[in-house]
């Protein structure tokens, strides 16, 4: 539209000027040399007009001609883009449909003519994890890093999720580092730092970022609040390895929510039984149960070592007494029973053990009763407490799952035929 209305002015432009030129007297003179040539006015108007549209027109094709191997290149370009386009919807339907191999092969052969293959390579990557070639998949992102250095945090966090869910938790845990190094508010690699180290067992790693997570909100409150006791147990069994003084610095270091938590309370416990602090860690569990009830704690002070019958009868009535109004709670009755038995009152003993065993037939409560039952004499009793336990620990996760292989203390002393044994039928 634009073009004929620049025709139409022009047409009506040469026409005003032939009129306006016809309407003139006078003429054009033109003398080279010898030669003379004489034209009216309006004819060496239209001659002039003429050699204009000629040189634009001869001007035009000349630059037409100049920029044809740029509009060519330009046009193969385009061709290839959009042959790369088509095979990248290709690849990624193959994809979608389940077949990796193909999907692989059209994404990395479409990479080669894309402008901008990150999609294609990353999407190729993931192909090849599928198939299960995770030197395929490294050597995909090892290109897109290369090409596309910009993209560095996204293609390391794309290969550390593709290795965690390949199972290579240590090289997943080392390109989360990489990112987090570069980024260290980054939500993503947080997460993802925790699934590492919780699956290595790297509570040393994840300690000193639990502030940063927290900070972050990465995580919801709950399962924070387990890995700071996840941690905390972990730091102090250690700390327990290395001695007394090791132990105390690190429950020392400890916030003082962890320090009033039941967990670490009980892992600081057993730190304190196993570094040989028996009283120190009678005197934490008693102290903390004085203030809250932890079945847990319980049976840690069930199973404390003991000098003599009259520790484990203090022990005991320390223990009678945290048991009122708790007469529904099968771990208490189970520990309850344990201290009975090295009091040696066997009778109280039995009592609590069936209380618990009546409450739930878990296979550690049945064996410990089928002992007591043996060495009373009550054979009969004995063998389908043991028959119980047997088909209790058969129908659990493991076989004997949970167990113990001999009672704490003085149960020790017990006539030779009453020590625990495996679970027999019969």
């Amino acid at each position: 539209m634009r073009r004929l209305f620049v025709y139409l002015l022009s047409l009506a432009g040469a026409v005003a000027a032939a009129l306006f030129f016809n309407q003139q007297e006078g003429y054009v003179l033109l003398s080279v040399g010898p030669w003379r040539v004489e034209m009216s006015l309006l004819f060496s108007a239209v001659v002039l007009g003429t050699l204009v549209l000629l040189l634009y027109l001869g001007l035009g094709a000349l630059s037409r001609l100049w920029g044809m191997p740029r509009r060519l290149r330009l046009w193969q370009g385009q061709r290839r883009q959009e042959s790369a386009r088509t095979e990248l919807t290709s690849g990624l339907l193959r994809f979608a449909e389940g077949d990796y191999d193909a999907a692989e092969q059209q994404l990395v052969r479409s990479a080669r003519r894309s402008a901008s293959p990150l999609i294609n390579l990353l999407i190729a990557a993931i192909a090849a994890q599928r198939r299960g070639d995770q030197d395929a998949r490294d050597s995909y992102l090892g290109t897109a890093e290369s090409s596309h250095p910009e993209s560095h945090v996204a293609i390391r966090m794309m290969q550390a999720q593709l290795q965690a869910d390949a199972g290579q938790w240590e090289e997943a845990q080392a390109n989360t580092a990489a990112v987090l190094d570069r980024e260290p508010k980054h939500r993503g690699a947080l997460e993802l730092m925790v699934a590492c180290c919780q699956a290595l067992g790297d509570w040393e790693r994840l300690g000193p970022l639990l502030s940063r997570i927290e900070r972050q909100g990465v995580l919801p409150k709950q399962e924070l609040r387990e890995l700071h006791r996840w941690v905390a147990r972990e730091r102090l069994a250690h700390a327990a390895d290395q001695g007394p003084e090791a132990l105390q610095e690190a429950w020392q270091d400890l916030s003082r929510g962890l320090r009033k938590d039941p967990e670490p309370i009980c892992a600081y416990a057993d730190g304190l039984i196993r570094s040989g602090q028996t009283a120190a860690a009678e005197e934490l569990i008693q102290k903390q149960l004085s203030k809250v009830w932890d079945p847990e704690l319980l049976q840690r002070y069930a199973r404390l070592p003991g000098a003599d019958t009259a520790t484990y009868e203090a022990r005991l009535a320390k223990a009678r007494e945290w048991l009122k109004g708790r007469s529904d709670e099968p771990d208490a009755l189970h520990a309850a029973g344990l201290l009975a038995l090295q009091a040696e009152q066997w009778d109280l003993a039995q009592d609590y053990l069936q209380a618990a065993v009546d409450q739930e037939g878990r296979p550690e409560y049945l064996i410990t009763l089928a002992a007591l039952q043996e060495r009373q004499g009550e054979l009969e009793a004995a063998r389908a407490s043991y028959r119980l336990a047997a088909e209790a620990a058969g129908a659990g996760d493991g076989a004997g799952a949970g167990m113990p292989s001999s009672l704490p203390g003085p149960a020790d002393r017990l006539e030779p035929g009453s020590r625990l044994r495996t679970a027999r039928g019969g």
